[in-house]
């Protein structure tokens, strides 16, 4: 992948956080969102990590994508996993909380 791409960078999505009142940096909001975000990507061998002022997919079989925001996320993570999605599905959500 060319650096140029990430270097671009992607349109506002509502999903980007932020409401006029700056508490945390764009790139640390990135962060925890990641972190949130491969809570429930784990469980299907998924990860999402921050590159730049975007995210970057990875499946378990190496293929990755460029992701501008997390509004994009979800029909990429389904089509990489092979299943449908659904972060509050009540059995992903008591596995995460360790039930």
């Amino acid at each position: 992948m060319c650096g140029l791409c990430g270097a671009l960078g992607a349109a506002d999505h509502w999903s980007s956080g932020g409401n006029g009142i700056a508490t945390v940096t764009p790139a640390a909001e990135r962060f925890r969102q990641a972190s949130a975000v491969n809570a429930v990507l784990g469980h299907y061998g998924l990860r999402l990590k921050v590159w730049n002022d975007r995210y970057v997919l990875h499946g378990r079989t190496g293929k990755s994508a460029v992701v501008d925001h997390l509004g994009q996320l979800w029909p990429l993570a389904e089509a990489f996993a092979g299943v449908e999605i659904d972060p509050l599905d009540p059995v992903l959500v008591s596995r995460m909380r360790g039930v």
